[in-house]
């Protein structure tokens, strides 16, 4: 189960991210969660967008840079950044050459009391399968079958990448990630997260 104090590291930038608050304490209408990024680790989501959810990240510590709406941007401890539904943005990223931290709350815009658990439970287990080898260069699973669930997971939220439409996403998650459910596979496996 996936609540406060569970954490995650990705292993090729060891940014580490720990729940602060997750479904229980925000009563399923979003997360807080901390990530610690190291000297230089750039961020592991690729650019994507919410079309109903926002985020907000305070800069805890350090120096750090984000991309939104397609610019790139810089901030530091002590500043706040909003990124709004249906609009495409990158996760802070470390900018500098100490350790950056960040605070992120997630606003749902509405009651996804299994988002916590689907959404995050996709991170881990994408860290889980990367120290695996099982995740390509971009963070993304190498199996078609493993992609297509994990893509199922986040589609049910609304979470889309940035660089492919919205309806081939829609259409994908649906045939492909149908049938990878199917065949067994899991967006979200307990066994990177126990």
């Amino acid at each position: 189960m996936i609540q406060a104090g569970f954490e995650t590291t990705e292993p090729i930038t060891k940014t580490k991210t720990v729940v602060v608050k997750g479904a229980e304490e925000t009563e399923g209408k979003g997360w807080v969660i901390e990530v610690h990024c190291p000297p230089n680790a750039r961020s592991s989501i690729t650019e994507h967008l919410h079309l109903s959810w926002t985020e907000t990240f305070e800069i805890v510590k350090g120096k750090a840079r984000y991309k939104l709406n397609g610019e790139k941007k810089s901030a530091e401890a002590g500043e706040t950044i909003v990124m709004p539904a249906g609009i495409r943005h990158i996760h802070p990223w470390n900018n500098g050459s100490e350790d950056m931290i960040y605070r992120q709350t997630n606003d749902f815009g509405g009651y996804y009391p299994n988002a916590v658990q689907d959404v995050l439970g996709v991170f881990a287990t994408i860290n889980g399968l990367a120290k695996e080898g099982k995740i390509g260069k971009k963070g993304l699973p190498k199996n078609l079958l493993q992609f297509g669930a994990t893509l199922r997971t986040l589609v049910r939220y609304e979470g889309f990448d940035a660089t492919v439409p919205i309806p081939i996403q829609r259409m994908t998650s649906a045939t492909l990630g149908r049938l990878a459910e199917m065949l067994g596979y899991r967006g979200v496996y307990q066994r990177y997260f126990e």
